[in-house]
Order: structure tokens, then C-alpha cells, then sequence
């Protein structure tokens, strides 16, 4: 494969921004066009016991610790568990040909139909040629699409944006139902069968330190942008597949999960994750809500989990869904820390002796007890600034903000050598969360050249500000 000097002027560009980036999560959407009722199931998971696609070892480990050794080679899976030995990525089944996009921007590396592994998982045979798309990121991130149909949307060497068609979703190669392999890999973008550079875009939620740190040093992390407030087709929500799930029309924003509950782990098929993205560290309120008329457990059972410095602790907490139906009810409050460090898995496996048929699945909010409002007579004159979306961007950024006394607000923009690019005035804002949309163009109308910027907010005499990244 011959690459172009534009090629290694473009990864030069963002591997100098990895520095800058970190590993925040980065992944703006899910990689397909979503369905009516907001996301795909993921179906069988990364083996965090040894992620090499074609290496089976009899032991199956999941992201949340959770670990089979029976039925672990596909197709013999029992449904639910979404287990697969030796399996590097994440499968989301769907209907054939739904568009498969970019998840965030990066740089086409591979675009080709080539010949698939040998011998497929599981004895099947193969069909085909697989369809494989990967993505650099530049962040040493790089995103892996497998299954696809012909024609591929991309050819290497091109720039794509969040949102971007790549392809369409197939079942070329290994594989026998329409589906996407969505894999994630860290610090190269080259397949190896023994110890694969693999990592789990869920992070890793177990007990322990994640077994997929001891094969290149890479931690899995949770990629995904999220916030503080995590509905079920958000970002920061990950539903898995199983039998029984139900979709009601209802809940939060219009819409919720049901699944029958059951009392016997073996019977156990359907669970959901919720991780946020938490600004500042501290005590946190941790507030479900539950919609009327769904028939709710009086004994779900979440599961808390934080992370610190490699190590998982867990808390469960036992609760009646039929509290405070309709509205947040707080279930927690615990110390968490910043960033995407915290998550809540909720199963359909309920405790002692309960009434209600249902495990509901809905939003989650995280609310920092030190910032929250009681009442107005001790209103902050300060703000609120959360962090832009999506970032890098291309060619348009969202600022979110939220205000807690009426006033004007002034949004500035500059480049990394301080100069003001361009400015806003919005007048008499009043209390709660506000959008401001932004493109990528100066003052004087013309399109900013690429690289880091500052934009500052402010209110009632404060300031908050924080960094952009401009990719073109």
C-alpha cells in the first residue's frame, strides 16, 4: 500500500494532538444510523481475557468482570450472555446495508476487501471476501469496521467526519448473520493474532485490573462522550443483547427499556450500563427515573462501580423502581471522581422477595451535591461551562452552559497565540442549561485554519473558559 506525503503531514498533525487530547473519550456517536428506538444492542463483547480474534483459550471475561467457560465459542453462545472466545470487538446486529458512519473524525488507513481469518470462529465458512474499513484518529486510537458489503464509501487516504457513511453493514467474510465488528485498537492499527492491540471502547468495569493491560500495556477506557445526565440513547448508555427487552414509549425524554425480572442468576439475559462524564470530583446525588405505568420491581438491584487508579470498587444498592414515579429519586450519594470513572450496571436479576414484573431502564443523573441549587435565596452568581461537543471538531462546536441568575453573556474566541478571532454578546439569558452553536470562521467571515483554540464564557463578571481543537 502506497501512501501519499499528505498522509504523513496528516498523522504527523494528530499524533502531535494525542499529546493534547489524552485519552478523554472521543467517540461522538455510535458507528451505524440509529433506529427508531435509539441504539442497536451490543451482542457479543471483547474477551478481555485474551482479545485475538482467532486464539481461543476456553475462558470468556466481560467488561464487567463477569466470566464464562462453557458454551464460549460462537455460534454456540446462549443468548444474553453475549460471550465469544477470543472475540476483539464489539458485534452490533442489524438489518443488511444500514449505513455504518464515522463515529468520530480521522483519517481513512485501510479500505479493501480482503481475505478473512483462517480458519473462521466457531468452524463456519467463510463468505467471502470481508469488507474492512480502518480509522486513524490521532490519538493513537485507531477504529476497525468488519462485515461490510460492497461497495465500500471510502478509500484510503480520505479525511472523514463524525457522521460520515463509511459503508454498509453486511455479513461478508466470517461471519453468517448481517452485522458490524466494531473494534477498537490502541497504538497500532495492525492486526496481530498473539497479542492484539485490541481494547474494549467500554472500558473495563471488573474486579482487578483489566487482563488487556498486560498484553501492550493498554487500558481499556470509555471512549464515549457523555455528560452528566444519561438517558437510554445516549452516549453514555450501553444496552446488551438479550431476549425479552421491550421498548416502551415512555419515560424520560419520551422512551425507557423493560425486561421481565428474574431471581436466579443462570436465568439472567439482559443488563445496561450508564457511564457519565463528571466535570469535577466530589459527592454526587445518583438519581434514577422510573416512568408511570411500567410496572416496576420493588428490588432492582445497581451496581455502582468506581474506578481508582486501576482498581474497581463495587457498591450495590437495592431498589424499589416504584419510588417517586415519574421524577428523579435519588438512590446514592457517594464520593465519585472526575471524568468517565464511574459507572451504574443494572440487571434483570432482582433480590429478595419483590412484587412488580418489570426492570426498568431509563435515565440516570448525576448530581454534584456542592454545586446544586436548593433555593434561590443563595443562587451563585457563577456558571456552569461544560465541556464542548463535539471536540476536535469540524466545522461547527457546541457550547453548553448553564446560568443560575439572569444576565447578559458574552462568548469570546481566540487562537493559541491569544488573539480574539471573534466574539458574541447574548443579552438577558435566563436561568438554565443554553446551547451556543459555533462554526469555524473569524470575525471577518473567513474559515480558521486548523489547530488549537480558546473560548471563553462569561456571566455576572465570571469567567470560565476552555480548549478547542479545529481539525479540517
Amino acid at each position: 500500500m502506497n501512501f501519499s506525503n499528505h498522509f504523513y503531514i496528516k498523522i504527523s498533525f494528530w499524533l502531535c494532538l494525542a499529546f493534547l487530547i489524552g485519552q478523554e473519550p472521543f467517540l461522538e456517536i455510535r458507528p451505524f444510523a440509529t433506529p427508531s428506538f435509539e441504539q442497536y444492542p451490543a451482542r457479543q463483547h471483547v474477551d478481555h481475557q485474551l482479545p485475538t480474534s482467532n486464539i481461543q483459550d476456553g475462558v470468556f471475561l466481560r467488561l464487567d468482570g463477569v466470566s464464562y467457560d462453557e458454551d464460549v465459542v460462537y455460534p454456540d453462545c446462549i443468548t444474553g450472555s453475549s460471550c465469544y472466545d477470543g472475540h476483539s470487538g464489539i458485534d452490533f446486529h442489524m438489518p443488511f446495508n444500514t449505513p455504518i458512519l464515522a463515529p468520530a473524525g480521522g483519517y481513512v488507513l485501510w479500505a479493501a476487501f480482503s481475505p478473512p481469518a483462517d480458519p473462521c470462529p466457531g468452524g463456519i465458512e467463510p463468505n467471502g471476501d470481508q469488507g474492512t474499513i480502518i480509522i486513524a484518529h490521532g490519538n493513537n486510537y485507531f477504529s476497525c469496521y468488519l462485515h461490510m458489503n460492497p461497495p465500500l464509501a471510502v478509500s484510503v487516504g480520505e479525511t472523514v467526519e463524525t457522521g460520515d457513511t463509511l459503508g454498509y453493514n453486511g455479513n461478508s467474510g466470517c461471519a453468517i448473520e448481517a452485522h458490524l465488528h466494531f473494534e477498537m485498537r490502541k497504538d497500532s492499527w495492525v492486526f496481530e493474532t498473539n497479542e492484539s492491540y485490541a481494547v474494549d471502547p467500554y472500558g473495563w468495569w471488573g474486579d482487578g485490573t483489566d487482563p488487556i493491560q498486560e498484553i501492550h500495556g493498554n487500558k481499556s477506557e470509555w471512549l464515549w462522550i457523555s455528560n452528566d445526565l444519561v438517558d437510554d440513547g445516549d452516549n453514555g448508555f450501553q444496552r446488551y443483547h438479550g431476549p425479552n427487552w421491550t421498548y416502551l414509549d415512555m419515560g424520560h425524554d419520551g422512551s425507557s427499556w423493560s425486561t421481565p425480572a428474574v431471581s436466579d442468576l443462570d436465568e439472567s439475559r439482559h443488563y445496561a450500563i450508564w457511564v457519565p462524564w463528571l466535570e469535577d470530583v466530589g459527592e454526587y446525588e445518583i438519581q434514577i427515573f422510573i416512568p408511570e405505568g411500567s410496572n416496576p420491581t420493588t428490588s432492582a438491584k445497581y451496581e455502582i462501580v468506581v474506578q481508582d487508579d486501576g482498581a474497581n470498587t463495587k457498591t450495590i444498592v437495592e431498589v424499589d423502581q416504584n419510588t417517586a414515579l415519574g421524577q428523579f429519586s435519588t438512590i446514592a450519594t457517594m464520593e465519585l471522581p472526575a471524568g468517565s470513572n464511574s459507572s451504574v450496571i443494572l440487571r434483570d436479576i432482582i433480590g429478595g422477595s419483590p412484587t412488580g414484573e418489570n426492570v426498568i431502564f431509563d435515565a440516570i443523573k448525576f448530581v454534584n451535591t456542592t454545586t446544586s441549587i436548593t433555593n434561590e435565596t443563595n443562587l451563585p452568581l457563577g456558571f456552569t461551562l461544560y465541556p464542548p461537543f463535539p471536540n476536535p471538531f469540524n466545522p461547527s462546536v457546541n457550547f453548553r452552559y448553564e446560568t443560575f441568575l439572569s444576565s447578559d453573556v458574552k462568548i469570546d474566541i481566540y487562537n493559541i497565540r491569544g488573539e480574539k478571532i471573534n466574539s458574541y454578546h447574548q443579552q438577558n439569558v435566563q436561568p438554565g442549561i443554553h446551547d451556543f452553536h459555533w462554526t469555524a470562521i473569524s470575525a471577518s467571515g473567513a474559515i480558521i485554519p486548523s489547530g488549537i483554540y480558546f473560548y471563553t464564557i462569561e456571566s455576572n463578571g465570571i469567567v470560565h473558559s476552555k480548549k478547542l481543537i479545529f481539525m479540517q
